[in-house]
Formats: structure tokens, sequence, C-alpha cells
């Protein structure tokens, strides 16, 4: 086994940086997604078929690649400090958080959906539903959920199973598994995807209840070990290297397959049988084929330092954590206005962007908040 050499891995603290503001592009498209319409609170009527597309290209590989990412510096943190100061340090950045900007975040939606629903004319089918826990004027009212902070909730979990697998997950199993064709690699790691995507509708749903998502634990799990295996293996990327235009042409064909077999209403169809299976592979092969193709073309454009990109990673995590109501709210406050989808899309992204990086620097950057969300050191 070739452990990594000491230095700086700026390429993903980069990537995992452009992830993260990346949501928000996310999450502001599906208000204008006409696949999305039946459960976005704030889908609007301004619709156009260019936001699914771009929505669930992304959607297929941005979590994929934030476990991958998760499960390298896992591995890092592991081995430069030991256990104990992992658990810390995990603590620190990813359990106190998620404690933190829970409670915080519900009621900001609670006050966010009020809002829409005093204001908006034209409510979106979900909003309209949950209208009646709404007047009630209780947060409590509403299903708990952990919103777009399943993934740090996730990630606990995925970080006790990682400490009782290390003695599953061995070096001489990991010497094994890549010791195989690599593109046979990738097949059997598509293979063990099929399983929990088939228990799920496609797109993967958000797991955002307060009882962890067994598929999502295997799902991303996956790519959490594939991440853990990439740190502990110098070469186990670089032996992608000479085929990342192959992984990008084939998760593009992946996701176009994909794509067609979509159903117009993802809230009331699902395909069925053979076709359930070609969806679900095409699903699993394109994650997978795009999170490598990121990394490799990451590792080559984006390992570098420079203080727009150190800017970037200070504040994205801020941005991930509070870009929801925000977001919502400014949505909510277009909805009835007559602008086109991409007007409409271009405003909330900007104006969103705009207030979490103003409140940053002014309620966060030189606090100890903003010291507890700065991004962890990716030096050995």
């Amino acid at each position: 086994m070739m452990q990594q050499s000491p230095g700086r891995f700026d390429y993903l603290d980069n990537l995992r940086a452009f992830a993260m503001l990346a949501g928000v592009l996310f999450h502001a498209a599906l208000a204008y997604s006409p696949m999305a319409q039946g459960f976005w609170l704030s889908a609007d009527p301004q619709q156009h078929a260019l936001f699914d597309v771009f929505a669930w290209a992304s959607h297929l590989f941005r979590m994929p690649l934030f476990f991958c990412i998760a499960g390298f510096f896992t591995a890092l943190l592991w081995q430069k400090a030991g256990g104990m100061a992992f658990a810390k340090n995990r603590l620190l950045r990813v359990a106190l958080p998620l404690l933190l900007f829970l409670p915080l975040l519900t009621l900001a939606m609670h006050g966010v959906l009020q809002f829409g629903l005093a204001y908006v004319t034209q409510p979106s089918a979900l909003l309209q539903l949950i209208k009646p826990m709404l007047s009630a004027g209780s947060p409590a009212e509403l299903p708990f959920s952990t919103m777009h902070l399943w993934f740090l909730y996730h990630l606990l979990f995925l970080y006790v199973l990682t400490y009782c697998a290390r003695t599953l997950l061995s070096d001489a199993l990991q010497d094994r598994l890549l010791a195989l064709p690599p593109r046979l690699l990738l097949l059997l790691l598509v293979l063990c995807m099929l399983p929990p995507l088939s228990l799920v509708p496609a797109p993967v749903p958000a797991p955002e209840w307060i009882f962890p998502a067994l598929w999502a634990l295997w799902f991303y799990g996956l790519f959490f070990a594939c991440g853990y295996v990439m740190f502990r293996h110098a070469d186990a990327l670089a032996r992608y290297s000479a085929d990342r235009r192959v992984l990008l042409g084939l998760g593009a064909i992946s996701y176009l397959v994909f794509y067609q077999l979509l159903p117009a209403d993802l809230r009331v169809q699902q395909p069925q049988g053979w076709t359930k299976l070609v969806v679900i592979f095409c699903e699993a092969s394109g994650a997978l084929c795009w999170t490598l193709a990121a990394l490799l073309y990451a590792k080559r454009y984006l390992n570098r330092s420079n203080p727009l990109l150190r800017y970037l990673s200070g504040v994205s995590y801020w941005v991930y954590l509070v870009h929801i109501p925000l977001l919502f709210l400014v949505q909510f406050g277009m909805t009835d206005l007559p602008w086109p989808a991409g007007a409409k899309y271009l405003v909330a992204v900007l104006v969103t962007l705009s207030g979490c990086l103003l409140s940053f620097h002014l309620l966060v950057k030189s606090t100890p908040l903003g010291k507890m969300l700065a991004p962890a050191t990716a030096r050995l």
C-alpha cells in the first residue's frame, strides 16, 4: 500500500467549496422545474424544462461527491491525529453545527412559510398541503425534518460505521479490490449501488427525516468508502486519469437515458419493472462516472490556492448552512410576478448568495462561530 505524500489537497478543498455553493443553484432551480412542481415548497408558476435538465444533472453527482470527499478527509484526519482527535474534530465541525443550526433553521423556515402563505396568491401544491399545519402557529405542528442538513446527520452515522468497519475494510481487502481491472471495479461498484436505489424513487430523494435512511447509508456510504480508500492508496484515483474524458462521456450518456426515462411528474409516477432497472443502473453509473470525472478534472485544474479560492472555501460552509430560508423568502416574494423563469432564477441566486455573504461578514467572520466553520486544514 502506498501512502499519500505530505502536502496539501487544494483541489479537494476547492471542489468541496464549489459543490457547497452549487447547492444554491440546485435548490433555486427546483422552483422552476416542471418535474418538481408537486413537491417543492417554493414551486413557481413560471417553469422551463431546462431547469429540469440542470437540476437533475447536478443532483446526480453533487451529493455523492460530497460523501466521497468526506471519506477522503476522514482517512486523512484519522491518520494524522488518531481516533480521539478525529472524534473531537467531527463533533466540533459536524455535530455542533447540526445541533446549533437545525432548531434555528426550523424556526426560520416556519416564519418564511407563514410569509409565503400570507403573501403568495399562487402557492405551490406542497405549500397548500401544509397550510392546515402552519395555521396552528407552531413549528411543532410540522413533521420534523433535518432539511438540507441531512448530509451532516448521515455523516455522523458514517463516522460510527467507519470506526466499526476499520477491521473489516482491511488493507488486504482494499489491495484485493484495487487489484481488479479499473473498469471491472467500476462495474462492481455500480452493481453494489443498485439494491439501495431500487428502494427509493428516482431521482434519489433527500433522506431528511429523523430516522437515518439505511438506503442512504448504503448508497452514499459506498462513495464515502471510495474516498476513504482514495486517501489510503495514493494511486487509486490516478488509475483513472487517462479515462477522465471517457468517464465524462459515459456519465453524460447515462444521464441522457436516465433523464429520458424520468416521469413528467415525479410525485405520482415512477418507472416499474425493467424500466426501473435501467433507470437505477443509469443513475448509479452516471453518479459514479461524474463523481470520478469531477475529482480528476479538479485535481488537474483546481489543485492550487489563491485569495479567491481561499475566500470561497472559507464562506462555503456558512452558505450551505443558511441559504435555504433566504432562498425561499426571495422566491416567495417573486412567485406572483409575471417574470420569465430565467429572470426569477437569476435574481433568486444573486440575492441569496449576496445575503449569505453579507451575513457572514457582518455576523460570523470574526466570531468563534466563524472559526468553527472555517475549513479544516488538508495538510498531513
